[in-house]
Order: C-alpha cells, then structure tokens, then sequence
C-alpha cells in the first residue's frame, strides 16, 4: 500500500516505539505519586517538557501535556476564557475553516447566553482577509483562535500578521499548529501567538498525546476540576510512556526539519507539475509556495466524486482521503474549499494527497500512473 493520508495520522518512528516500550516496561509509576516509583516517572515527565519547551523555545512551565489535538484546542480556548476579563457577553473570533474540534465546539458555544462567536470566511484564496478580521473586533473581544495550517487544502493563514495586530489591541490570539508542528519551523520567540495546541500523531508519535502552550500574557487559572495533574490546568494521570514517546518524535523531527522540507516542496512541485500536464481529470488546489505547506495538496476531480475515487485508488493499493478524518461523516463538503468550488456537486469532487519524507520518488511514480489511468477510465464512462 503506498500511504498517502499522513495530515490524518503517521507511523510511529522505530525510536519513539523503542522508548514507549522502555519507559511503559521501566517507568510505569504514577507521575502524581510521592513514592520513588513515581517520582521517577515525574522525572521523565519534566525531561520530555523540557525538551520540547526548548523545541519550541519556549518556558518549560507554560507548556501543557494533553491526549491529542482536540483536548489541546478544547483546554486553550476554555483557560483562556476563564482568564479573560470579566464581562457581561464574551466575544470570540474565529473562521469557517477551522478544525471540526474548533469549528463545532465553538458553534456550541455561540447558542449560549454568555459567549457570542463571529465567524470569518476566508476569500482570499482560503486566507483570513485583515481588514474584516480588525472591523469584527468588539470592545469585548478576548479571544482569536485561528488555525496555521488546513488539513484539507494545507493553506496557511498569516499568523504572524494576525499575531501583530491583536497585541496592539491586547486580544489572547490562540492557533491550531497540528497540521504545521513538524512540517514548518516554529519558533514561538519569533511569533506573536498567545496558545498554541500541537499532536504527537502527527509527526510519527504515537495517538493519544499532545500539548497546549500559553504565552506569558495568559494569566492561568486551575480547571474546574481541581487535581494536581499538570499544574491544575488538565486534569486526568498523564501518560509518561507516551509523552516520552511524542519528545522523541519531537527530536528527531527537528534534527531532520530542514531536509524534510525541502524534499516535501520538490515531492509537492513534482506532483502538482505531473497532475496538470498528464490526463489525470485532476485541478490542484495550489495558491503558492509562501501560503502552503508542502506536505498537503488537495485536488478537484473534473468528473468524479471524491468517495468514488478514493475508493478507486484503494484497489490500486494507494491511500488517500476526501477530507479531514475528524470531519468524515459530518454533512456537507469540507468547509475549507468553499473559496474554491462553484458549487456543492464540484464541492463532492475533491480528494486530498497528503505527503511525507517517506513517500518515494517511485511512489509518485505510481500515483501519477494511476491517476491518469483513473481519469481516462472515468472520462471514457
């Protein structure tokens, strides 16, 4: 099978399983304990903290661990929202192309008497448009979560940009980095984010791990359920193998970052290059090197809905996806292409390729093959 869903998941490294199974075999103590047992796992816990703090560059003490992606973006917004001023009705932005985590949890949150939620389509080619984000400001505006990378199209939207302009309006800025943590450079010194939420499995870790940061700026009170679990921010006994398991999958992406990248870019030129001049019955959805991540290109059938074809390339043995994992099943068509589609009929054409450092160049080989086979099968019926 050649994989082509990596923004859904990732295998695990053979050096994150190796250090799950020794510290699950080794270091099985309760991290909360008092006894050597525990205090030993709770060493371990701080090790990989600090490890990943410095990935970030970041204050060790301000960083969270979680059990995914979701909890992360669920626990940011939430400890943002109890630290921020008190108000009569809380103001909340974000857009329509964020993760389903966000995106349906802040829906929920729109229905209630004390949180109103604006949400910002995205125009301009899948990006946030500036000057509509600063006219939605409101007097009672404390908090802007928007995403850095899209699973579905693996647009970025200008964080940096964004970042800028609520500081000098004193707005908490949270952002979605599982999609762009591992992929793209991160260093929080540089960029003016105030939360960030990050996944283990997405970066050949294992599933069930992830963390949450908070900037300086944020003043953090416990959860509601009191434990001493992280501080009091999260509550529930964290797992130290596989917060072990994620730091090591941390390092080695790092040590590799650069040379991934760039490989993804020529991975994603080539493919986007060879889907445009063979008879693939495929439109790539590319707006440029500067607004997308490498890792990640969706494509419009020109004929064909999306469930067909991925079930099309399943019987040639290649994995691929028609959206975000977490999305499938909802109704309607991805919302992060409506900028792109005329309709909902070309909406349900669209397929995503999503790349990574072991995709070969055989592999493309192979894909481009069968995409052409694929598009002159169902353009002869």
């Amino acid at each position: 099978m050649i994989y082509c869903d990596y923004a859904a998941t990732t295998p695990m490294s053979e050096q994150a399983l190796t250090m799950y199974q020794t510290v699950a075999r080794k270091y099985y103590g309760n991290a909360s304990s008092l006894h050597d047992t525990g205090s030993k796992a709770q060493d371990i816990l701080e090790q990989a903290r600090n490890i990943l703090a410095r990935s970030l560059g970041v204050d060790a003490s301000r960083l969270f661990f979680t059990s995914g992606g979701t909890e992360s973006n669920i626990l940011a917004i939430d400890t943002i929202l109890r630290s921020a001023p008190p108000h009569e009705k809380k103001h909340i932005i974000t857009s329509t192309v964020e993760h389903s985590s966000i995106y349906y949890y802040l829906k929920q949150m729109d229905r209630s008497e004390m949180i109103d939620v604006t949400f910002l389509a995205c125009p301009n080619n899948g990006s946030i448009d500036m000057n509509e984000l600063a006219r939605s400001i409101q007097s009672n505006t404390c908090l802007v979560s928007i995403q850095h990378v899209n699973s579905e199209t693996g647009i970025q939207q200008p964080i940096e940009e964004i970042g800028k302009l609520l500081r000098t309006r004193n707005i908490a800025f949270h952002s979605d980095f599982v999609q762009s943590f591992g992929k793209i450079k991160i260093d929080l010194r540089q960029l003016p984010v105030d939360a960030i939420s990050i996944s283990s499995h997405k970066i050949y870790g294992p599933k069930g791990v992830g963390a949450v940061y908070f900037h300086p700026n944020i003043f953090l009170k416990p959860h509601p359920i009191s434990t001493n679990h992280e501080k009091g921010i999260r509550p529930g006994t964290v797992d130290v193998a596989s917060i072990a398991a994620f730091v090591t999958a941390v390092e080695e992406m790092n040590h590799h970052l650069d040379q991934h990248f760039y490989y993804l870019k020529n991975i994603q030129h080539t493919f986007i290059d060879q889907i445009r001049h063979n008879k693939t019955g495929l439109t790539p959805i590319f707006v440029g090197e500067s607004m997308h991540c490498p890792s990640i290109v969706g494509c419009i059938s020109d004929h064909t809905q999306g469930d067909y074809l991925m079930l099309e390339y399943n019987r040639f043995e290649i994995a691929i996806s028609t959206g975000s994992a977490c999305g499938l099943g909802q109704s309607g068509i991805p919302r992060s292409i409506q900028p792109f589609i005329q309709d909902e009929e070309e909406g349900r054409r669209f397929i995503r390729f999503s790349f990574s450092h072991l995709t070969t160049e055989e592999d493309l080989e192979m894909i481009i093959r069968v995409s052409k086979q694929i598009g002159e099968k169902f353009v002869e019926v």
